[in-house]
C-alpha cells in the first residue's frame, strides 16, 4: 500500500449512516491534514496479511485489551469499584489475629491495588484521547501490567499448596502421623522451582516492554518484542499447567492430605490459567501503528473492536478478579492450615518449626499445627440497640400495667 497516505486515510469508512456529506468531508479534511503533518500512515493488517510486511511497514503487535476508547468506559469502573470491595474483607482480617495473613496471599493484595491503578487510567484514556495521538508511558503501563500482573496470582496459589502438602509430614499423634523432613524437604525443594521461574519470567516480561516504544521504528525489534511476549506467556502457562497436574497426581498419594484444600487450589490454578491462554490465542494480530487509529470502526486486527473487548473483559480481567475475591474473602490461614507467613521455611534446623520431632524425641505440643478454636461471634451494635429498646418498651409497658391495677385497686 504505497502513495499518499491521506488518500488512503479517505478510504478508511470515515462516512457513517445518518452523518451528513459536509460533516463527512470536514473529518475527512481533518484526517488529511492530520495525516501531512504526522505522516501517519493508519493501516491495520489482518493475521494473514500480516506474514509479508511490505517494504517501509513494520507490524507490531497488537495491544491486549485495544486502544481505550468508550467501550472501556463501563467495565473500568465496575472493575474499579469491585477490586476496591475486595480489600475491605482482607483488611478485616488484619484486626482479627485468628484470621490475619501477613506474607501469605500478599501478592494478591498488590495485585489488586495495581490493577485500581491501571483501571483508573484506561477509564481516563477512554474519554480523552484523539485520532492519532501518542498514548504514552500510560499505554506501556497497562500492557506491562497485563502480562505479568496475573503471575503473581500463580505465585501465591504455589505458596498455598507448599502449607498444604508440608502439614502432610508433620508429627502428630492425634492422627498418628510420623514426622516425616526427608519429604518435606523435597516438596519444599520441588515448589521452590516454580516459584523462581514465575519470578524470573516477571523479570523478562519487564525488559520485553521495554522494547515497546521502539518496536515501530525497526521490524527486528518489533519481532524480538514479539517474540519475547510469548515467552512471558508459554512459561507461565507450562508452569501452571505441570503444577496443576503435579497436584493432581500427588492427591491420591499422600496420606493425611487436606484434599479439599488441595482441590481449592487447583480449581484457583486452573482459573488463573484462563488468563495466558486467551492471551496466546490473540498475540499474533499485528498493525502498524501504537496511535489511536482515526476511524470510527477499528478493525479486529487491532483487537480495540467492541467484541474484541468483550473477550478481553471475559478471558482475562473476569479470572483475574474471581481469584482475588477468593483469596481475600476466605480465611486462608484456617482454609490451608497453616499460619501468618504460611511455609516460608528451607531448612527446619535454622529456621525450626514448633510443630516437628526434633532429633527423634516426640515433645508436648509436636503436630499440624491445628485451626485456633473461634471465637464467640459478637453480637452487632445494631442487634443490641434493638434489644436495649425492647426492653425500655417492655418495662414501661409493664409500669404503665401496674399502675391501672393500682388504680383499679383504689376504686
Amino acid at each position: 500500500m504505497s502513495g499518499n497516505p491521506a488518500l488512503f486515510l479517505c478510504t478508511l469508512g470515515l462516512r457513517t449512516p445518518g452523518e451528513k456529506t459536509s460533516k463527512n468531508s470536514a473529518r475527512t479534511a481533518e484526517y488529511t491534514k492530520l495525516a501531512h503533518q504526522k505522516q501517519y500512515t493508519v493501516l491495520v493488517m489482518s493475521p494473514a496479511d500480516s506474514s509479508e510486511p511490505t517494504q517501509g511497514q513494520v507490524h507490531i503487535p497488537s495491544l491486549i485489551g485495544g486502544f481505550p476508547t468508550q467501550d472501556d468506559f463501563a467495565p473500568s469502573i465496575l472493575l474499579i469499584i469491585f477490586y476496591s470491595f475486595s480489600l475491605f474483607p482482607y483488611i478485616r482480617r488484619l484486626y482479627d489475629p485468628d484470621a490475619r495473613t501477613i506474607t501469605l496471599g500478599s501478592t494478591t493484595v498488590t495485585f489488586a491495588v495495581e490493577r485500581i491503578v491501571v483501571y483508573s487510567l484506561r477509564l481516563a484514556q477512554s474519554q480523552r484521547h484523539r485520532p492519532g495521538e501518542d498514548l504514552g508511558g500510560a499505554i506501556l503501563y497497562q500492557q506491562l501490567s497485563f502480562a505479568v500482573g496475573y503471575i503473581g496470582l500463580i505465585v501465591d496459589a504455589v505458596s498455598f499448596a507448599r502449607a498444604v502438602l508440608v502439614n502432610v509430614t508433620l508429627e502428630d499423634p492425634g492422627r498418628g502421623s510420623k514426622d516425616q523432613p526427608s519429604l518435606r524437604k523435597r516438596i519444599r525443594k520441588l515448589l521452590w522451582y516454580p516459584t523462581v521461574a514465575l519470578l524470573v519470567i516477571t523479570q523478562v516480561g519487564v525488559l520485553t516492554f521495554s522494547f515497546l516504544h521502539d518496536a515501530p521504528n525497526s521490524q527486528g525489534k518489533a519481532n524480538l518484542f514479539r517474540n519475547l511476549r510469548y515467552v512471558c506467556d508459554v512459561v507461565p502457562l507450562l508452569v501452571d499447567l505441570a503444577f496443576v497436574i503435579g497436584l493432581l497426581l500427588v492427591r491420591p498419594k499422600l496420606e493425611f492430605l487436606d484434599k479439599s484444600a488441595l482441590d481449592a487450589i487447583i480449581k484457583l490454578s486452573a482459573t488463573i490459567g484462563v488468563v495466558p491462554l486467551y492471551r496466546l490465542a490473540v498475540l499474533h494480530y499485528t498493525s502498524l501503528t501504537l496511535s489511536v487509529v482515526p476511524t470510527p470502526t477499528y478493525p479486529s486486527s487491532t483487537l480495540t473492536s467492541s467484541s474484541a473487548k468483550a473477550c478481553f473483559y471475559l478471558f482475562h480481567s473476569l479470572p483475574e478478579i474471581l481469584v482475588v475475591y477468593y483469596i481475600h474473602c476466605t480465611n486462608i490461614r484456617a482454609r490451608f492450615n497453616t499460619g501468618q507467613h504460611g511455609d516460608w521455611q528451607h531448612d527446619d534446623v535454622k529456621n525450626g518449626i514448633p510443630q516437628l520431632r526434633l532429633d527423634g524425641v516426640i515433645t508436648e505440643g509436636v503436630g499440624v499445627p491445628q485451626p485456633e478454636p473461634q471465637k464467640p461471634r459478637k453480637k452487632q451494635r445494631w442487634f443490641k440497640f434493638v434489644l436495649f429498646v425492647s426492653r425500655l418498651w417492655r418495662r414501661r409497658r409493664g409500669d404503665d400495667s401496674t399502675i391501672a391495677r393500682e388504680v383499679d385497686i383504689k376504686r
